[in-house]
């Protein structure tokens, strides 16, 4: 049997309330325990001038105890289109 036990995700976040504000939902949600998280702000330059800026959000999430795990876990991920 194959069970997860943990993720770590990276996510490309607009600023620190957004930050705030997605920590705050993952929290929350039951199927899984944030174990631990960081936020790093980015820029992005062009011949010295900043002309793009956003945060990376990476979040390790824990499923199943590694030693002793209770569920298998199945995750599936989907691609939205940009147009």
């Amino acid at each position: 049997m194959r069970y997860l036990t943990k993720v770590v995700e990276t996510y490309r976040l607009t600023d620190e309330h957004e930050v705030e504000e997605f920590l705050q939902e993952l929290k929350k949600d039951y199927r899984f325990e944030v174990a631990k998280y960081s936020s790093t702000k980015k820029e992005k330059k062009s011949k010295g001038e900043v002309i793009d800026e956003w945060i990376r959000f990476e979040v390790t999430k824990l499923f199943n105890s590694e030693a002793e795990p209770e569920t298998p876990i199945t995750i599936e991920y989907s691609k939205e289109s940009a147009f």
